[in-house]
């Protein structure tokens, strides 16, 4: 089970963050990845594991954002508002993502990179 605590997560990247969404990658510990989205239903930010696999599949225009969600190994998500900060089963609620219907080529100008210019120096 891989629960995505997000007080131990180190952000890596914001990966879009424009009108329609933020969508940001980060890493706890152990290198494992993690995202964070705001959710329209119920409303606030859901952190929440990826996989390289799925993850290159939305680079890729492959997935959709919410199947990008649908596809992450977590059985809990944490999901922040403006009055608390819930954990939520996956298998309980219908956790629905702002422009979650979107790909990565309908979120932004399809030109994104995960890592700078500078990471690949390190």
């Amino acid at each position: 089970m891989v629960v995505a605590e997000r007080n131990s997560l180190t952000p890596v990247k914001v990966l879009i963050s424009n009108s329609l969404v933020h969508l940001e990658l980060l890493e706890n510990k152990e290198g494992g990845l993690f995202l964070s989205c705001g959710t329209d239903e119920p409303e606030g930010v859901v952190y929440y594991a990826t996989g390289a696999s799925s993850l290159c599949s939305f680079m890729e225009s492959r997935i959709n954002l919410q199947t990008l969600f649908e596809k992450s190994p977590s059985l809990f998500v944490e999901i922040i508002n403006k009055d608390n900060a819930s954990l939520y089963s996956r298998n309980d609620i219908k956790i629905k993502l702002k422009s979650g219907d979107k790909t990565i080529r309908q979120l932004t100008d399809g030109q994104i990179e995960i890592w700078s210019d500078e990471d690949k120096n390190e």
